[in-house]
């Protein structure tokens, strides 16, 4: 199996979001909203574990967490601000 550098990691993420937009917007704004929350409070206590207890995790783990907060959000911001902030299910 190919090791992926963090970039195409970045890429694979925005694809991924970027299909739940396609395919339905109420779950990708739920999943666009709630993951990185979910992953920045991973990083957050696995820095801190870090801290306490030095550990082998290499820093790709932290890009990789990193942008795994960022992608989603980005993505969202995207597709929110190409649907003019009309998102059909916020109307209903």
């Amino acid at each position: 199996m190919p090791r992926l550098n963090v970039f195409e990691i970045f890429l694979l993420q925005l694809i991924f979001y970027g299909l739940f937009w396609l395919l339905d917007e109420f779950v990708a704004s739920y999943i666009c909203l709630i993951f990185p929350v979910i992953i920045a409070v991973i990083l957050f206590i696995s820095w801190i574990a870090d801290l306490i207890e030095p550990a082998r995790i290499g820093r790709k783990y932290y890009y990789v967490m990193f942008i795994s907060v960022i992608a989603p959000i980005l993505v969202g911001a995207f597709f929110y601000y190409i649907y003019g902030g009309d998102i059909g299910w916020l109307k209903e």
